[in-house]
């Protein structure tokens, strides 16, 4: 983003639909979703990510994102002391 409105629309995005990405940002040839995991405030406390090489196209996005949401889902509820439920 370019200027801090746009980072803000972008911030906003991304937490509506629950995850990030980028696409060459970081690595270029690279691209990454990601999620965060939540303390039991519902605080960032990390993220988790998932990065993949776009040289031979972009993969079918949905397992992954399902995987890293999962994860992320996964990791809070231990952070968060409920580990046993869901």
């Amino acid at each position: 983003p370019q200027t801090p409105r746009a980072l803000r629309e972008l911030l906003t995005d991304t937490r509506n639909r629950g995850y990030a990405v980028e696409d060459g940002e970081v690595t270029p040839g690279h691209a990454s979703v990601a999620a965060a995991v939540f303390d039991h405030n519902r605080h960032p406390v990390a993220g988790i990510a998932l990065t993949y090489e776009v040289a031979d196209g972009v993969p079918d996005l949905d397992p992954l994102v399902a995987a890293v949401r999962d994860t992320a889902t996964r990791l809070t509820r231990r952070v968060a002391g409920r580990a046993s439920g869901r």
